[in-house]
């Protein structure tokens, strides 16, 4: 028979017992709940989860795999880096260890090989876990390839951009909405004399020339608000860190979507030089070209003049060899005269007319054949004298001027026209 206290005793232990049971049935309770969750968390979740104990896979949900193209019965049991790229392999080795240790917090990516062979990216985190009572490690990944290939494809274009930038052959910045200069090349560097360093971060006013400054600030301002409104080219005076001013040549653009705009610069301090230069050369020209026109015109009328001269002397030679001397001639040679003395005269009469043969030419035919008073008649007939006038001059009658003047309109070809002897005779002065 059991006593009392043993049987007290029994009793306790068998409510001890049954405590433990339903304490047991929570815990495998809680455990199959917690395997649940983790299972729906595991499948539903947008990232990759896997389990990796002894370095091979343990449990693989449905994204994990679908990153490489395997199925989760193909990878558990595998190596962990049997889908890494072998040449990341150290590296994501000596990253998960750092992050286990708490050395490095960032996710860190990598490269996998897919079942096809394809190259794929992938971003990681690993911690430590208790899997089935042992040591492992849970890894939360995702897939960003696509972001990858866009980053490079922006890399790429900013490559291409900087190089367009940097090589473009003329000096250029891009400006901030404050005026600041965020980014300028080599050239621009060269042309302010300044750093690129300097130049990047303070205000591009600071190299322009003060007279210029409020007007390209209002092109600054309006082209922020209407790019159109302000003019796309002009020119303004630069000044570089060392107080040098140049002409320049500027061509400004909006960049798109942004408040930034890129600004291209060219040096026409040579080209504005040349142009005055040659401004200067044109008026100099213009001026010669003035003087020489009034001294080709004052040597015109000096040569008009000479020519004038020269043809009232040659008249004047021939008229007076033929009214003073040829008459006497003529006279000396019907008087009686030895045979040297006809000599001489027929050698004086060839010598005056050798003289004043080369005037010939400019006298008329007929009007070398008038006889010297009609020569004679002929001059004061020129000179505006009356036929009474010529008389008294001459010592003939009125009647024996007027049969001179037919002749000589005869002469000179004047018979029955209306010319008048005057105007005619005047032709050849």
């Amino acid at each position: 028979m059991i006593d009392k206290t043993t049987y007290n005793a029994l009793k306790q232990r068998i409510k001890e017992l049954e405590w433990e049971v339903s304490e047991h049935r929570k815990v495998e309770e809680a455990l199959r709940e917690s395997e649940h969750i983790y299972g729906t968390f595991s499948e539903k979740s947008l990232a990759g989860i896997y389990v990796v104990q002894d370095g091979k896979f343990q449990s693989v949900n449905s994204n994990a795999t679908s990153y490489a193209g395997y199925t989760s019965e193909e990878l558990i049991g595998e190596k962990s880096d049997i889908i890494v790229h072998p040449e990341d392999r150290n590296r994501v080795k000596r990253n998960a260890r750092e992050m286990l240790s708490g050395k490095r917090t960032s996710p860190h990516d990598f490269r996998i090989v897919s079942k096809r062979g394809e190259i794929r990216w992938i971003m990681e985190t690993v911690t430590s876990i208790s899997y089935e009572g042992r040591p492992a490690i849970l890894g939360n990944s995702m897939d960003i390839t696509e972001r990858k290939q866009v980053e490079e494809m922006l890399q790429q274009s900013e490559n291409l951009y900087r190089t367009i930038f940097e090589n473009t052959g003329t000096a250029t910045i891009i400006i901030e909405e404050d005026t600041t200069m965020s980014l300028v090349n080599t050239e621009f560097a060269e042309l302010s004399r300044a750093s690129k360093k300097y130049c990047e971060g303070i205000s591009w006013t600071n190299f322009i020339a003060d007279e210029d400054v409020e007007r390209m600030k209002g092109y600054h301002n309006l082209r922020r608000i209407n790019p159109k409104g302000a003019p796309r080219n002009y020119e303004f005076v630069f000044v570089d860190i060392g107080g040098n001013r140049k002409d320049m040549m500027l061509t400004i653009s909006m960049i798109p979507g942004t408040k930034k705009s890129v600004v291209s610069l060219l040096n026409i301090t040579d080209l504005k030089q040349a142009k005055e230069q040659a401004k200067k050369r044109e008026q100099e020209v213009q001026i010669k070209s003035i003087n020489l026109e009034e001294v080709n015109t004052a040597l015109n009328v000096l040569l008009k003049r000479r020519e004038e001269d020269k043809n009232e002397l040659e008249e004047k030679v021939f008229l007076n060899v033929r009214e003073l001397a040829m008459p006497y001639i003529e006279k000396l040679k019907k008087t009686r005269l030895s045979a040297n003395q006809l000599t001489y005269l027929t050698i004086l009469e060839n010598g005056l007319n050798n003289i004043i043969s080369p005037f010939m030419h400019n006298m008329t035919l007929k009007y070398s054949k008038l006889t010297p008073t009609e020569i004679q008649v002929a001059n004061l007939v020129k000179e505006g004298k009356t036929s009474k006038e010529i008389g008294n001059l001459l010592n003939l009658s009125a009647r024996a001027v007027d049969f001179h003047r037919v002749n000589i309109r005869n002469k000179l070809g004047l018979k029955n026209q209306k010319a008048n002897l005057r105007s005619f005779l005047l032709t050849y002065s």
